[in-house]
């Protein structure tokens, strides 16, 4: 075997390759909360975690943003979220778990399953 030909990569074949997109689907379900206001991201979330809950997916990754695009640039919706999901509304939903994750982008949420 030429050594050249160890570095080529494999051309897709349609047979092969058939249900690896759900192998390399990401485990973690995301909820992208870019845009939101404080008030829609909270019904999202509530949404969005009942139903995680309920088919016992967990941990869910919020996608909150760093706050950037926001006056001053300080965020709102990532200090909010924590809030809301360490409180009583969290509690209710089976937040076992909240930590920052992806540079302060986003926040991992545990589940009780």
């Amino acid at each position: 075997m030429a050594s050249g030909n160890r570095n080529r990569r494999r051309r897709f074949d349609p047979d092969l390759d058939r249900g690896r997109e759900q192998e390399e689907a990401p485990a973690i379900h995301e909820v992208d909360l870019h845009g939101c206001t404080v008030q829609q991201a909270e019904r999202r979330l509530l949404e969005e975690l009942t139903r995680c809950r309920a088919v016992r997916r967990s941990p869910v990754q919020v996608i909150t943003g760093q706050g950037y695009g926001s006056k001053g640039g300080n965020g709102i919706l990532k200090p909010a979220m924590t809030r809301w999901l360490q409180g009583p509304e969290g509690q209710r939903l089976g937040v076992t778990g909240v930590r920052e994750i992806n540079g302060g982008g986003a926040l991992e949420v545990r589940l009780e399953r």
